[in-house]
């Protein structure tokens, strides 16, 4: 394994087709036959005629669009409603309430469905989900580099749990397709697993990702990543900045200056608002940057011998990018550890300042596809919570300084924060 913890070698190695494979990531496959699917863990031929499909048809479904903000702002308003219902207590999983919202938002668009986000099925997706992360987390991480150990050792590395948690999920996501394989029709596609199917059905070419059964699987292993793509990644970075938000009141009261001083709080805040709120988008990158909830993005594998600035990097090694480093290196950002949006401020703090080292989504050919929705939804949830509630951190409850549990992310530690509904002040 290669650990590259400088931005520019980064995006120059992830811009490079010969270091965009995945590692063997078989026994943790969604499908569980012995093969890879998806787009997630696979490489080469069958993950470019995924990738490129899905974003197109996602595009097509709304991401980046009116629809897919409708979509969000359904479940925006939903939730804030859920939160207005709590009164003044305490609110002790602030991610399990938006993950939810997070979800439907997403459902929408690939299966038609949505769900109230209190309704049982939706709470079990995410159990199951949840569920199938933890197990492998508690099985050890080397179980991720050493796949080895899960057939030596099945009873310490807790592979069985591991496996029913993984084809519990997998249970969840095929009841869409099969439904939509009864009910769908060639001339009018409802949504992105509609539209899956039918090129299924007009493929022909048995070495597609989309012949056949191979391409069922796919499409129950693409949702699957959409997920993970999607929904748990958004609602892990709202929770920090609802976590921040309530830590640093000053900040929050900016945040709320600027809501109102577009909208004169009147209105709900659309996407169309956002190049006018320069220091909503600050908030929004500090979030990014200091949460660094994917510390060393997904690891890519090299294709062929390849090399680089002078040195062979051999056929099958690990590339990490050490996502987390870089965010914090103070060489790049003086004082990084520091929650300070100012710093993506233009010096008159009248507009917003991309850097080029901020990477959350990772960077090159294989850059989260999700990246559009979330930052869409983490735009219109955090911008319409802020406009109708104060965030108070609550005292009396677990305390949080900003520590992160084990799991695939980096996720805040319990903490509970008090909504209090600035309507009713």
């Amino acid at each position: 394994m290669i650990i590259v913890s400088d931005c520019k070698m980064v995006k120059e190695m992830f811009s490079d087709s010969s270091f965009s494979g995945r590692m063997d990531f078989t026994p943790f496959d969604l499908i569980q036959d012995g093969k890879l699917h998806g787009i997630l863990n696979t490489d080469g031929e069958h993950w470019e005629e995924l990738r490129r499909f899905t974003l197109r048809q996602l595009r097509d479904f709304g991401f980046g669009k009116g629809t897919m903000e409708d979509s969000i702002m359904l479940e925006v308003n939903e939730l804030i409603d859920l939160l207005i219902e709590q009164g003044e207590k305490p609110v002790d999983n602030v991610k399990q309430r938006v993950v939810l919202a997070v979800i439907n938002s997403l459902w929408a668009i690939c299966t038609g469905i949505r769900h109230k986000q209190d309704d049982k099925e939706l709470l079990g997706i995410n159990e199951k989900v949840n569920k199938a992360y933890d197990a492998i987390v508690e099985g050890g991480s080397a179980v991720m580099f050493m796949t080895w150990l899960i057939y030596a050792f099945p009873r310490w590395t807790g592979y069985d749990k591991i496996k029913a948690a993984l084809s519990d999920m997998a249970d969840y996501l095929r009841k869409p397709v099969m439904d939509h394989k009864k009910t769908r029709q060639d001339e009018f596609e409802r949504d992105f697993t509609d539209a899956f199917l039918k090129e299924i059905a007009k493929t022909t070419d048995p070495n597609s990702a989309f012949m056949g059964k191979l391409g069922e699987d796919n499409l129950v292993s693409t949702l699957g990543d959409l997920y993970l793509a999607g929904t748990d990644t958004i609602a892990t970075t709202l929770s920090w900045m609802i976590l921040y938000l309530s830590k640093f009141p000053q900040i929050q009261k900016k945040f709320q200056q600027e809501i109102e001083s577009v909208t004169g709080n009147t209105r709900k805040i659309t996407v169309s608002d956002r190049p006018n709120m320069p220091y909503t988008q600050a908030l929004i990158a500090e979030t990014l940057r200091f949460s660094s909830i994917v510390p060393q993005g997904v690891q890519h594998r090299v294709l062929k011998d390849q090399t680089y600035q002078g040195f062979l990097i051999p056929k099958d090694t690990v590339i990490t990018a050490n996502l987390y480093y870089i965010h914090f290196n103070p060489k790049i950002w003086r004082d990084p550890e520091n929650f300070r949006p100012d710093r993506f401020l233009s010096p008159d703090g009248k507009s917003f300042k991309r850097h080029d080292s901020l990477i959350p989504f990772s960077t090159g050919r294989r850059q989260c596809l999700g990246e559009s929705l979330a930052r869409d939804s983490i735009f219109l949830f955090s911008t319409n919570i802020a406009q109708r509630f104060n965030l108070e951190f609550d005292k009396n409850g677990p305390e949080n300084g900003f520590e992160s549990k084990l799991s695939f992310l980096l996720k805040p530690k319990p903490f509970n924060v008090i909504f209090r509904d600035r309507l009713a002040m």
